[in-house]
C-alpha cells in the first residue's frame, strides 16, 4: 500500500489522500494538481467532508527532508497567485485540441 506522498507524487494515481493529524483525526483530500515553481513543488488539494465548499482548494508546499515528506500550507498571497496562475495555464492547455 502506498503512503499518501507516494500517491500524491505519482502522476498516474488520482486516489484521494488520507492523512491523520496530531489527534489522529482523519483528513481526506482530493488531488487537484501538482505545480512546480523553480525548485519547489506545490499540491492543490480539495478537502473532502471537512466543511469546505465544492470549489474550495488549498495549496500546500511539498517539503522533503531525508526521505520524510511534509505538507506546508501556502499562506503567502503572491505565491498563491503564482500557483493559481500556473494552475489556470494547465487547465487551459488541457482544453486545447490535440493535433
Amino acid at each position: 500500500m502506498k503512503n499518501p506522498f507516494e500517491i500524491l507524487l505519482d502522476e498516474n494515481d488520482d486516489d484521494n489522500l488520507v492523512f491523520y493529524d496530531e489527534e489522529n483525526n482523519k483528513l481526506e483530500f482530493e488531488q487537484i494538481a501538482l505545480i512546480n515553481i523553480d525548485e519547489s513543488r506545490y499540491a492543490i488539494l480539495h478537502p473532502v467532508d471537512m466543511g469546505y465548499q465544492d470549489d474550495d482548494a488549498i495549496a500546500y508546499e511539498i517539503k522533503e527532508e531525508n526521505g520524510n515528506f511534509e505538507l506546508l500550507e501556502v499562506e503567502d498571497d503572491d505565491l498563491l497567485e503564482e500557483i493559481y496562475k500556473r494552475f489556470k495555464s494547465l487547465v487551459k492547455a488541457s482544453k486545447r485540441p490535440r493535433k
